[in-house]
C-alpha cells in the first residue's frame, strides 16, 4: 500500500506564513455580542444608580434678570475672545509676510553672492 500525503498548493507563498486565528470566527463573534451586552448592562445600571442618588437638577435657578444678565456676559466675553483672536490673526498675518519678504531678499542675495 502506498501512503500518499497530498501537499497543499498555494497559490501566494506569503500567505502561507500569515498568521491564522486560532478561535473560530463564531467564537469570536460569541466574545464580541457578549462583550457589548456586558458593556450595555453596566451602563444601564450606573446611568440607574446616579439617577437613584437625587442628584440635583442641572437647569439653572434664578431669576429671568440675572440669567440675562449671565448672557450678557458670557456675549461680552465671546466677543472679546473674537477680538483678540483676529488681531492675533492679523500679527500671524504680518509675521508671515516679513517672512516671505526676507526669505525672497535672502534668495536672491544667494544668487548674486560671491561664495
Amino acid at each position: 500500500m502506498v501512503e500518499r500525503r497530498l501537499a497543499r498548493v498555494r497559490a501566494n507563498a506569503a500567505r502561507a506564513y500569515e498568521l491564522q486565528p486560532v478561535r473560530s470566527r463564531a467564537a469570536r463573534l460569541t466574545a464580541v455580542l457578549a462583550w457589548t451586552v456586558v458593556t450595555a448592562v453596566a451602563s444601564a445600571a450606573l446611568m440607574a444608580w446616579s439617577l437613584e442618588r437625587g442628584a440635583p437638577a442641572r437647569c439653572p435657578s434664578g431669576t429671568p434678570d440675572s440669567l440675562h444678565e449671565a448672557l450678557a456676559n458670557a456675549q461680552f466675553g465671546l466677543e472679546q475672545e473674537r477680538a483678540a483672536r483676529a488681531a492675533l490673526q492679523k500679527s500671524a498675518d504680518a509675521a508671515q509676510a516679513d517672512v516671505a519678504k526676507l526669505q525672497g531678499e535672502l534668495l536672491f542675495l544667494r544668487s548674486h553672492g560671491g561664495r
